[in-house]
């Protein structure tokens, strides 16, 4: 790999097919706090009710770890051979480098000097910090979600439909991840990263995974939870809001 960049184009061509082969089929809920910010601000848009947002939840959660489970048996050569050439022992404080296969982590232990190339030292991201970047890039990424499939945003219309939203979708991301995966590494999605720690703190990383450095695992769950529906609510409530005109 050479670089964000490719990690994050990865990532958002990921979330387009992913969004492309289910949005027919379950309003393409993939996301914790996307769900929970149509729940709040749209509910009308996949008939919406508490069980069924509760149920979708259940079912991303599930499916994270699954999807981790899948990960864990497919890489763990590559895992194992990469704690091989750099000493890591599973649990050891070092053994983040290998954890970042199902988890984030603040600083980016990439740019860490204790764990990278640098210029980060763990001082320099607080878990404060840390959670204002989670939640205001999940902010983001649901203001652009219900921008481009609000009803009275007709940008993204052709041939009856909006076939660009999903790739729409994942560009936001891909953008994101290259903005502020130096810092957070850009998690945006509390059942993609609790679920693969899970399974990380189960598999020999203990600690590492859960509750990780700075006991900060909780803040890619409370991020997310509080920017999506705060840009969701932005867009629908206030930029793409209609009032109806006053009769003459």
């Amino acid at each position: 790999y050479q670089g964000i960049w490719q990690v994050a184009i990865v990532w958002g061509f990921g979330v387009a097919l992913a969004i492309y082969t289910t949005a027919e089929a379950s309003g393409a809920h993939l996301n914790p706090a996307i769900t929970l910010a149509f729940q709040l601000v749209r509910p009308q848009a996949h008939g919406m009710t508490p069980i069924k947002s509760l149920l979708y939840v259940l079912a991303q959660f599930v499916g994270a770890i699954f999807g981790a489970v899948i990960n864990l048996a497919v890489f763990s050569n590559t895992i194992e051979a990469l704690e091989r050439a750099e000493g890591i022992v599973r649990g050891e404080p070092k053994s983040i480098k290998s954890a970042l296969a199902f988890g984030e982590y603040f600083p980016n232990p990439g740019l860490s000097k204790e764990w990278g190339s640098g210029p980060y030292t763990q001082d320099d991201v607080s878990v404060t910090k840390a959670l204002i970047v989670e939640a205001w890039g999940t902010f983001i990424l649901a203001f652009v979600v219900f921008s481009i499939t609000n009803q009275h945003n007709k940008a993204m219309e052709a041939g009856g439909g909006r076939p660009g939203v999903p790739f729409m979708i994942g560009a936001t991301v891909a953008v994101l991840l290259a903005l502020y995966a130096p810092i957070t590494q850009a998690g945006w999605n509390p059942a993609r990263d609790f679920g693969p720690r899970l399974v990380a703190y189960a598999a020999g990383w203990g600690e590492v995974a859960i509750p990780g450095p700075k006991n900060g695992f909780w803040i890619y769950i409370v991020g997310p939870f509080l920017g999506a529906p705060a840009g969701a609510a932005f867009a629908e409530l206030l930029l793409w809001k209609r009032f109806p005109k006053k009769a003459a």
